[in-house]
């Protein structure tokens, strides 16, 4: 099910634009639809948001990957994302190896002091 996203800022009594700049800095495209004051949100993306309103660094960004192949680290795959025009490798859990293959996952992109990395976001 998809809210408007007018709604959320309804709510939170923030400004309209200030809100759409952060959704479309921290969700993917898939969870946002629609354009301007026509902007619906996923409940996944409405429950993401609504935290990062709250505390803005604790919410990673979010990627779609399509998994090139596995890594020889039996936790890695790589994967290529559209976004960002660049393969990286991906923290994924050992038992999902080689079943990722060819297949398009959620990601998280995560910043800090070493650098930048990636892992497999499970909702």
């Amino acid at each position: 099910m998809k809210r408007r996203l007018k709604e959320l800022c309804r709510l939170a009594k923030l400004d309209f634009d200030e809100v759409l700049e952060l959704a479309q800095a921290k969700l993917t495209s898939e969870m946002l639809t629609g354009k301007g004051g026509a902007t619906w949100i996923t409940d996944v993306g409405w429950e993401r948001l609504s935290t990062a309103i709250v505390i803005p660094e604790i919410v990673p960004k979010h990627h779609i990957a399509q998994v090139i192949k596995p890594a020889t680290n039996p936790r890695y795959v790589f994967g290529y994302i559209r976004e960002l025009s660049k393969k990286v490798a991906i923290l994924v859990p050992r038992k999902l190896h080689k079943r990722l293959t060819g297949k398009k996952i959620t990601i998280e992109e995560i910043t800090d002091a070493n650098g930048t990395s990636f892992r497999l976001f499970r909702a």
